[in-house]
């Protein structure tokens, strides 16, 4: 059963709808009792179907509501008739938008390194994978804050275990590991650090390293195509940061950074010594191309206030 704007779900008033994806769809909801927005997430009707369904999403639901972090956006409530999660509504734009009007500045891309890698570091140690970094699922506030958005659907990293959409490949072609792309089981952290390396590779040499008329295409120059040189594309872009850029995204995991933090380190380390200060300055970046999205990329980020 789908939701329709005027509908009261539980505590909550549909005002109107803010995105629509492959897994679910959003809405900006109103708490009366609470009196204040929020983002209402609810899945599609196709994953009821599976019979282990409910007990999946509980468990999942639970554990990403735990998550709690100055730059992840939280989770307030759930339901699993007709299952949804309530999380904050967060009023600003997102990541895409802003890279879409053209190149950020230095500082720019330091609050991005900064607010996504300390989210992701601290879902790591939770033991939960995002899966699907993106720039749609970077939330930039009205007061400049940033937001890592949907782990609602993330699945959690232990003991092997699997959550919700078990058998789907989740993620987003131009932001695809390999090996989430090959469907492997054995996901790690270096799926999410290879996932925002792909966002760093497009704010500093200013397109994504793959993109191609269809999703299939996409995918195998993830896996089979060698990394495109930054420098190739974008001659501004520094050699140590060139550097980063081809460890955090090598196709072999183990090849990777370890850890988030350490390849925040390393990205941060190689921009200032290049001599290139972390504020004021911004990159001369070439004309961006028009991106197509052959298939659906999940939600827009549910924007909030």
């Amino acid at each position: 059963m789908s939701f329709n704007v005027g509908d009261n779900v539980g505590p909550y008033k549909i005002i109107e709808q803010l995105g629509q994806g492959g897994m679910a769809t959003v809405y900006k909801a109103y708490h009366a009792s609470l009196d204040r927005y929020v983002a209402l997430k609810a899945l599609h009707a196709a994953f009821g179907e599976d019979a282990t369904f409910s007990a999946r999403f509980q468990r999942e639901a639970r554990v990403v509501a735990k998550l709690e972090h100055p730059h992840i956006v939280p989770v307030y409530d759930y339901a699993e008739k007709r299952p949804y999660l309530i999380m904050k509504y967060i009023e600003g734009d997102t990541l895409k938008a802003r890279l879409n009007q053209g190149p950020l500045t230095t500082e720019e891309i330091e609050k991005v390194v900064d607010s996504v890698g300390s989210a992701l570091a601290h879902a790591h140690k939770q033991g939960i994978l995002h899966r699907d970094i993106k720039p749609s699922n970077v939330l930039v506030a009205k007061d400049g804050v940033m937001y890592l958005a949907d782990f609602g659907l993330a699945r959690i990293a232990q003991s092997g275990e699997s959550t919700l959409s078990s058998d789907m490949i989740m993620g987003t072609p131009q932001y695809i590991s390999p090996e989430q792309a090959m469907g492997k089981k054995d996901i790690d952290n270096g799926t999410d650090i290879y996932s925002f390396a792909v966002m760093l590779y497009e704010m500093v040499v200013g397109q994504v390293p793959f993109s191609a008329d269809t999703p299939f295409s996409i995918i195998h120059d993830h896996i089979y195509t060698p990394l495109p040189l930054p420098q190739s594309i974008n001659p501004k872009v520094p050699e140590p940061v060139q550097r980063v850029l081809l460890k955090a995204l090598a196709k072999e995991r183990a090849d990777r950074y370890a850890t988030v933090a350490d390849m925040v380190t390393a990205f941060k380390q190689a921009w200032t010594s290049a001599g290139m200060p972390m504020k004021g300055t911004t990159m001369t970046l070439p004309p961006r191309p028009a991106q197509t999205h052959p298939f659906p990329t999940d939600l827009p980020a549910p924007l909030s206030q």
